[in-house]
């Protein structure tokens, strides 16, 4: 037995060095390309980032998100979170195994008791569902699948960053290439409010970032708005364009980033500015997003990526309760969760 556990201890230590390994890597990569742009990150503020990652964190390895945070913002600033802290110390504390229930697509809107997830059916461990849970025969799924229009999005169970997601049209429609993906949800295709028009043809998301402080209340701390790019059918990682949002007032920042984290002050495709745009619907996603994160007060933080529909209805596309990333959010619009004690969560290990 001590054997195994020794294993086990061994294993641990293996997966936490990758997984710091990982952050630092990309950390020093972003680090990089924004210094090209904005300059060397100061010995100062580098110095006062590494402190302050082992006085507040307990290690010097949660720096350099900090470092990213300060030349994204020429200085330094008390309650920023690393973002691979967040991934190793909050997430494992204010979320534990119950955030990632939000990795099965099936049980969204049953989950949260709402209609508000656009989903049409549901291709489970062999299963043809619909959305209200019941086993479909074979000539019944391409007529529930496409009850709402002849093109359809399909979401593998554990998809993310664009990764995963499928446009989908009833004539292309095959049962086996969906069984070769696996398990997943199909929701409606949804066109964007006009205003996101002018950011391009595909459908821009919101994410939203909610937490419960210690009153158990739902507050929203970030948002930003994702953009695809020129030929896209939907937002991808790998070629977004993000932009903060300003929680108060749903107003686009001035300057948003590409993915290799290069300012821009419009959308590179169609030349629109950010500046003085406002999110349309933007209180009513807000307090859906609250609404919905306080029938589940068990999982301390969760992003919620949305659309606002041509009818200016909000839609939920997705919920991501476990490790939802905030480095963007602290980079741009940060210290978004320094009164909730998180940097204190390490001691309790």
């Amino acid at each position: 037995m001590k054997v195994i556990h020794s294993l086990k201890s061994i294993l641990s230590k293996a997966e936490i060095y990758r997984f710091h390994f990982s952050h630092k890597r990309e950390a020093k990569e972003i680090l990089r390309r924004i210094e090209k742009e904005k300059g060397r990150l100061s010995p100062p503020l580098k110095k006062k980032a590494m402190e302050y990652a082992q006085d507040i964190f307990g290690a010097k390895r949660y720096a350099p998100w900090l470092y990213v945070y300060s030349v994204v913002n020429g200085t330094f600033k008390e309650g920023w979170i690393p973002d691979n802290y967040y991934g190793q110390v909050v997430v494992p504390k204010i979320q534990g195994a119950y955030g990632k229930l939000s990795f099965a697509k099936l049980h969204s809107n049953a989950f949260f008791e709402t209609k508000q997830f656009p989903d049409l059916g549901y291709y489970v461990n062999g299963q043809w569902l619909s959305k209200d849970l019941s086993v479909l025969s074979s000539g019944e799924i391409q007529e529930i699948i496409f009850s709402k229009g002849d093109l359809v999005i399909f979401k593998r169970d554990q998809s993310f960053q664009g990764k995963g997601v499928y446009l989908i049209q009833r004539k292309n429609f095959n049962l086996e290439q969906i069984v070769k993906l696996g398990n997943g949800v199909f929701q409606r295709y949804i066109p964007h409010h006009p205003f996101f028009e002018d950011f391009g043809a595909a459908t821009a998301t919101l994410r939203i970032t909610t937490v419960l402080h210690l009153s158990h209340q739902a507050s929203v701390r970030a948002a930003y708005l994702r953009m695809g790019r020129s030929g896209e059918t939907h937002v991808q990682s790998q070629s977004q364009v993000k932009v903060g949002i300003d929680i108060s007032s749903g107003e686009l920042a001035e300057y948003g980033h590409l993915n290799n984290w290069r300012s821009v002050y419009q959308h590179p495709d169609t030349q629109m500015a950010f500046k003085n745009k406002t999110i349309p619907h933007f209180n009513e996603a807000k307090a859906l997003c609250k609404e919905l994160h306080a029938k589940v007060p068990y999982i301390g933080s969760i992003g919620w990526d949305l659309a606002i529909d041509q009818k200016g209805q909000v839609q939920i596309l997705e919920w991501n309760g476990y490790h939802n990333d905030i480095k963007y959010s602290e980079a741009t619009q940060g210290p978004c969760f320094a009164d909730l004690g998180w940097e204190k969560l390490w001691k309790e290990n």
